[in-house]
């Protein structure tokens, strides 16, 4: 069980810093322009961003059919 906990651990990782390059990359982007970049399903993409929100790392700004997310700036 160790191995494949570890492997599935290590592909969600990498699929969330895939995420977190592409919109720090591509800022203002919704889930389906992301989706369709990254070739990822869309249900995959949205567990991958709120892991990224929980993590405080991204944010969604706007109004839900016009915003986009956006890397989170640290404030000095």
């Amino acid at each position: 069980n160790e191995g494949v906990n570890e492997g599935v651990n290590e592909g969600v990782n990498e699929g969330v810093n895939e995420v977190y390059k592409f919109i720090s990359k591509n800022p203002g982007k919704r889930t389906p322009f992301i989706s369709e970049q990254l070739d990822i399903p869309i249900k995959t993409l949205e567990r991958w961003i709120k892991i990224l929100k929980d993590r405080n790392v991204i944010e969604f700004i706007g109004i839900p059919k016009k915003g986009g997310y956006y890397k989170k700036t640290i404030d000095n």
